[in-house]
């Protein structure tokens, strides 16, 4: 009698338990379906940038976002606008993971991989502005401290894919200062914290508006209020290689990038260079084709005022020059 008690209540068991396993399959599945919606993803992307403006009096659109239960996020046609409601960020498509919604929440976005396919980047300096539209963006989650600032976004990796960056300065004659196109990288420990980004670039190619493939370009890159550095640096094209590293240093505040001949200093130090003709000709057409230089020097100064010290150059019919020179 007492089996039978046991084997009926067993029976009701799996029943119960089967009835919510199939409510939580179809729970999931109603959600997805739901979340799959292009109205429901359009509703979140507008919730979630209209939070975002409304927090830091920015203007960023996103179209649509697609969430799954395992934490995958893809955002689709993500425009970022700046203060003169031009395109300054443009991205056809991200996937990525979000490790914790909380984070977000808490002005931290907290990233594993990011995959940005169709990345359009447009760094400006409007005719009479002292400071880019970058760098007004940034300034808009800085809260002044200089050790906190009160946004935080942080990337294990982020992929590049058919992306395009430019670089200008409508304030001079000659307005364009980069053009890369076809532009392909992976970015390691990618970090903004307030106003300074920083980031390992292990892999980047693209092509130079001027007509340079640029193979491949590996560093250590760190922005903030008061310098760039390009720490650990390689660059290779075809016919060419470079390794060493470049800093430039400035004064926001004193609008050094308005006189940026004069005003901004470059550290560059050469470690050793093979530096081919063919590709200095993209720049500066007047030296003869295929002809091979190695260089050594450490560089210090202004563009119209600056030392190469150390200098080793040797050509490949074996000229040489040495010394410490002033340009």
């Amino acid at each position: 009698m007492e089996k039978i008690k046991v084997n009926t209540g067993f029976k009701k068991f799996k029943k119960i338990l089967l009835r919510t396993i199939i409510g939580l399959i179809l729970l999931l599945l109603i959600t997805s379906i739901t979340l799959s919606l292009p109205f429901v993803q359009t509703k979140i992307a507008h919730y979630v940038t209209d939070d975002l403006n409304e927090t830091y009096g920015t203007n960023i659109y996103v179209d649509q976002v697609a969430l799954t239960f395992f934490g995958g996020v893809k955002l689709k046609k993500v425009l970022i606008r700046d203060h003169h409601k031009d395109t300054l960020i443009f991205v056809n498509r991200i996937k990525t993971n979000i490790l914790g919604f909380k984070n977000v929440i808490n002005n931290k976005l907290l990233f594993g991989d990011l995959r940005l396919d169709g990345l359009f980047l447009h760094i400006k300096n409007y005719k009479k502005e002292h400071h880019t539209n970058l760098d007004l963006f940034i300034d808009a989650f800085d809260d002044g401290k200089p050790s906190s600032g009160k946004f935080l976004m942080k990337s294990d990796n982020i992929y590049l894919t058919n992306s395009h960056f430019i670089m200008t300065d409508e304030n001079r004659e000659n307005p364009k200062d980069a053009d890369f196109s076809k532009l392909k990288g992976h970015l390691k420990a990618f970090k903004i914290k307030g106003p300074n980004v920083m980031a390992s670039i292990s892999d980047m190619s693209f092509l130079d508006y001027r007509g340079l493939f640029v193979k491949n370009l590996v560093t250590d890159f760190t922005y903030t209020k008061n310098n760039i550095k390009l720490e650990k640096l390689s660059v290779a094209t075809e016919e060419s290689f470079l390794k060493g590293k470049v800093i430039l240093s400035y004064n926001r505040n004193n609008h050094d990038f308005s006189n940026f001949n004069n005003k901004v200093v470059f550290d560059v130090a050469m470690d050793s260079a093979n530096l081919a003709t063919n590709d200095i000709r993209y720049f500066y057409n007047e030296l003869a084709k295929n002809q091979k230089f190695y260089l050594e020097s450490k560089i210090k100064g202004t563009l119209n005022d600056f030392y190469a010290t150390n200098l080793y150059l040797k050509s490949n019919n074996n000229s040489i020059i040495k010394g410490d020179f002033n340009f």
